[in-house]
């Protein structure tokens, strides 16, 4: 099977090591090295993948030898930055379904806000280590 950078594939991860995640999918193996399987800290792979799971990746490299290598971390990423109601104020501009109930209008405006409340958080408790390194 021909792949190319930036294709998307679903494996399965087959092996676990200290460097990262193999996965095993339709044509190929790749590799989800440790810096690519999160936008957060992994200290532990097994915190975030199991043997066995499946999982979507971004293929980022392939070598001469057709050695591939995937990112977990790009397409999380990439799909975050899609566009959405990303902020209180969009989900207003928007056009609401007419069969939307008012309730139902509440709850998603409500997960909206949570999820910004919980994206302002992090944010802060970075600035808040990053500063104690610094001193």
């Amino acid at each position: 099977m021909h792949f190319e950078i930036g294709d998307v594939v679903k494996g399965r991860v087959s092996t676990i090591t200290n460097f990262g995640a193999f996965l095993s999918f339709e044509g190929g193996t790749g590799l989800v090295h440790i810096s690519e399987i999160s936008t957060s800290y992994v200290k532990d792979i097994h915190d975030f993948l199991q043997v066995g799971e499946e999982v979507e990746a971004k293929i980022i490299t392939i070598d001469a030898n057709g050695k591939i290598g995937l990112s977990v971390k790009k397409l999380q990423m990439e799909r975050a930055k899609k566009p959405s109601m990303s902020s209180p104020a969009e989900y207003f501009k928007a056009p609401a379904p007419k069969d939307q109930s008012f309730e139902d209008m509440m709850t998603r405006f409500k997960s909206i806000s949570d999820d910004k409340m919980s994206d302002l958080k992090r944010g802060k408790e970075f600035k808040r280590r990053s500063s104690r390194r610094g001193k």
